[in-house]
Protein backbone atom coordinates (compact mmCIF):
# COMPACT_ATOMS: atom_id res chain seq x y z
CA UNK A 1 0.00 0.00 0.00
CA UNK A 2 3.22 2.53 0.65
CA UNK A 3 3.99 1.50 -2.71
CA UNK A 4 0.33 2.87 -4.43
CA UNK A 5 0.86 6.13 -2.15
CA UNK A 6 4.38 6.72 -3.33
CA UNK A 7 3.43 6.00 -7.19
CA UNK A 8 0.25 8.07 -6.31
CA UNK A 9 2.29 11.13 -5.51
CA UNK A 10 4.91 10.94 -7.91
CA UNK A 11 2.47 10.75 -10.53
CA UNK A 12 0.85 13.70 -9.09
CA UNK A 13 4.12 15.45 -8.78
CA UNK A 14 5.44 14.94 -12.73
CA UNK A 15 1.93 15.98 -13.55
CA UNK A 16 1.85 18.59 -11.85
CA UNK A 17 4.34 20.71 -13.94
CA UNK A 18 2.72 19.34 -16.87
CA UNK A 19 -0.68 21.23 -15.93
CA UNK A 20 1.22 24.34 -14.82
CA UNK A 21 3.19 24.31 -18.38
CA UNK A 22 -0.85 24.00 -19.91
CA UNK A 23 -2.14 27.31 -17.38
CA UNK A 24 1.20 29.36 -18.86
CA UNK A 25 0.38 27.92 -22.18
CA UNK A 26 -3.14 29.36 -22.04
CA UNK A 27 -2.60 32.32 -20.07
CA UNK A 28 0.06 33.44 -22.79
CA UNK A 29 -2.13 32.99 -25.56
CA UNK A 30 -4.81 34.99 -23.85
CA UNK A 31 -2.02 37.34 -23.39
CA UNK A 32 -1.39 37.47 -27.11
CA UNK A 33 -5.02 37.78 -28.46
CA UNK A 34 -5.82 40.41 -26.17
CA UNK A 35 -2.20 42.56 -26.91
CA UNK A 36 -3.17 42.21 -30.80
CA UNK A 37 -6.45 43.36 -29.65
CA UNK A 38 -5.65 46.30 -27.79
CA UNK A 39 -2.89 46.37 -30.97
CA UNK A 40 -5.92 46.93 -33.13
CA UNK A 41 -8.28 49.11 -31.18
CA UNK A 42 -5.30 51.67 -30.82
CA UNK A 43 -4.39 52.04 -34.48
CA UNK A 44 -8.01 52.35 -34.75
CA UNK A 45 -8.25 54.86 -32.12
CA UNK A 46 -5.31 56.90 -33.67
CA UNK A 47 -6.50 56.86 -36.95
CA UNK A 48 -9.87 58.04 -35.79
CA UNK A 49 -8.37 60.90 -33.55
CA UNK A 50 -6.03 61.69 -36.52
CA UNK A 51 -9.08 62.23 -39.52
CA UNK A 52 -10.98 64.31 -36.05
CA UNK A 53 -7.81 66.43 -35.99
CA UNK A 54 -7.70 66.89 -39.72
CA UNK A 55 -11.15 67.82 -39.81
CA UNK A 56 -11.45 70.50 -37.18
CA UNK A 57 -8.39 72.22 -38.89
CA UNK A 58 -10.63 72.06 -41.98
CA UNK A 59 -13.61 73.55 -40.40
CA UNK A 60 -11.22 76.37 -38.40
CA UNK A 61 -9.83 77.07 -42.25
CA UNK A 62 -13.50 77.53 -43.70
CA UNK A 63 -14.69 79.16 -40.54
CA UNK A 64 -12.14 82.04 -41.53
CA UNK A 65 -13.18 81.84 -45.37
CA UNK A 66 -16.95 81.76 -44.31
CA UNK A 67 -15.88 85.14 -42.23
CA UNK A 68 -13.85 86.61 -45.50
CA UNK A 69 -17.06 85.73 -48.00
CA UNK A 70 -19.32 87.09 -45.47
CA UNK A 71 -17.62 90.52 -45.44
CA UNK A 72 -17.46 90.76 -49.50
CA UNK A 73 -21.29 89.46 -49.85
CA UNK A 74 -21.92 92.63 -47.07
CA UNK A 75 -19.95 94.71 -49.31
CA UNK A 76 -21.52 93.94 -52.52
CA UNK A 77 -24.88 94.22 -50.75
CA UNK A 78 -24.03 97.73 -49.81
CA UNK A 79 -23.05 98.25 -53.17
CA UNK A 80 -25.84 97.02 -55.07
CA UNK A 81 -28.14 98.92 -52.52
CA UNK A 82 -26.18 102.13 -53.43
CA UNK A 83 -26.81 101.47 -57.13
CA UNK A 84 -29.81 100.78 -57.07
CA UNK A 85 -30.61 103.98 -54.94
CA UNK A 86 -28.64 105.92 -57.80
CA UNK A 87 -30.75 104.65 -60.72
CA UNK A 88 -34.21 104.91 -58.85
CA UNK A 89 -32.73 108.74 -58.39
CA UNK A 90 -31.65 108.89 -61.99
CA UNK A 91 -35.05 107.06 -63.22
CA UNK A 92 -37.05 109.71 -61.55
CA UNK A 93 -34.93 112.51 -62.68
CA UNK A 94 -35.69 111.75 -66.05
CA UNK A 95 -39.62 111.08 -65.49
CA UNK A 96 -39.10 114.68 -64.13
CA UNK A 97 -37.30 115.44 -67.25
CA UNK A 98 -40.26 114.30 -69.46
CA UNK A 99 -43.21 115.98 -67.92
CA UNK A 100 -41.59 118.76 -67.84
Amino acid sequence: MLRFGTLFALTLLLAAPHAQAKDVSIQQAAYNNALQKMEKVEAEYKANAQTVAETEKLIEKKKAQLIEEQKKAELSKRNYLEAKDKLERAQAALDKAWKD
